[in-house]
């Protein structure tokens, strides 16, 4: 009679086990980490690395995701999608029109979004390269143009440091900013929404006074897009990699890219 007792009481245990651990499944999903990075046909390496290097500097955890990762399994258990520089046109060919439609069905169920560079020319609704329209179907996140490059900084494909008035301090992601910034240009995009557009434009470039940072809410989620580089670190070893390092950004804009994480991640209402 013991043993039985006892063989009930352990099945009773285990049945409890089995529960809870359902239940953790269907109430708390496993989170994949909390920032995807693409790292597709097209990403410029160094601009990976360096956002790898950033996002871990601010404690989030980060994941590696391909087009085909997007196309077939969409973005469910990540907090933010990280689109880095690279080749726009090529994001938009192996991203599906079901991939696209994943990214922005993550954001509009409250995602955030962070476009660098050819991140930023990809979520917009047309984009220009070089005074022409490409023939491409971006993310059309972002209602306006992302036209570049913009020669006046530096002509593609060389780089520079450029100077981004911030004029706008009223944002959580720079309110703390300086007036100005500089950061590495390379051929990113002047970002020109809509006259009707509902988009937060928070720097522009000292050269041509045009967007190089902006920001909108998407449905619940976040987004955020900046023409520069402020992922690498010019004169400081901590991003991994040493592209530009000749140069002195006088500073750091990882401060500000951690403001945009934080606001991208707050979930609207």
């Amino acid at each position: 009679m013991q043993k039985r007792i006892v063989v009930s009481f352990t099945v009773f245990l285990l049945s409890l086990s089995i529960a809870a651990a359902l239940t953790m499944i269907y109430i708390h999903p496993t989170r994949k980490a909390d920032i995807a990075i693409y790292a597709g046909r097209g990403t410029w390496e160094d601009s990976i690395r360096a956002s790898q290097e950033m996002f871990g500097w601010m404690n989030y955890t980060v994941e590696l995701v391909s087009a085909e990762s997007i196309n077939d399994n969409g973005l469910e258990g990540f907090r933010i999608l990280c689109v880095p520089g690279g080749n726009m046109l090529e994001y938009s060919e192996d991203i599906s029109t079901k991939g696209k439609e994943n990214i922005r069905s993550f954001i509009s169920e409250g995602g955030g979004y962070i476009g660098i560079c050819g991140g930023a020319y990809f979520a917009s609704e047309r984009v220009f390269w070089r005074g022409s329209q490409l023939s491409m179907a971006p993310l059309d996140l972002f209602a306006g143009i992302a036209a570049g490059p913009i020669d006046e900084i530096m002509p593609y494909p060389n780089y520079a440091m450029c100077n981004v008035s911030i004029i706008n301090h009223s944002h959580p992601i720079t309110q703390f900013e300086p007036d100005s910034e500089t950061m590495l240009y390379y051929g990113g995009p002047a970002l020109i929404p809509n006259e009707d557009a509902d988009v937060t434009v928070l720097g522009i470039y000292d050269v041509g006074n045009q967007a190089a940072i902006v920001a909108f809410h998407y449905g619940p989620g976040n987004v955020f897009l900046i023409g520069t580089h402020p992922e690498i670190e010019e004169n400081n070893s901590r991003d991994e990699v040493t592209f530009a390092d000749e140069f002195d950004d006088a500073g750091s804009d990882w401060v500000l890219m951690h403001n945009a994480v934080s606001w991208c991640v707050m979930k609207q209402t």
